[in-house]
């Protein structure tokens, strides 16, 4: 599997995960520890370099709390992971059912 492809479903599944919360909010060691559960696992790094790119998109922001990085998902980022709009970079989602 290519790595832009990882790469970009991994953005996806970030979008995701944020959009799944009550407030749209999550830590990046939160993030970290989902994707290792789905089987996306990497360092915090990569995370904290993807966070990164999806703020440059304007789909989420970022606040450092001390030692962590909290996400806030941006109502384009919600588009995104719906499906209702495509950014370069990012896996669209599969139709559910």
């Amino acid at each position: 599997m290519s790595d832009d492809l990882v790469t970009g479903n991994r953005r996806l599944h970030i979008l995701k995960c944020l959009k799944s919360t009550g407030d749209y909010r999550l830590s990046d060691l939160l993030l970290h520890d989902m994707l290792k559960r789905i089987g996306m696992g990497v360092s915090l790094s990569v995370v904290r370099g993807d966070l990164a790119w999806l703020e440059q998109q304007s789909l989420l922001s970022t606040q450092a709390m001390g030692n962590l990085t909290i996400a806030l998902l941006r109502s384009e980022g919600v588009d995104v992971a719906e499906g209702v709009s495509y950014v370069p970079g990012i896996a669209r989602p599969r139709p559910e059912g």
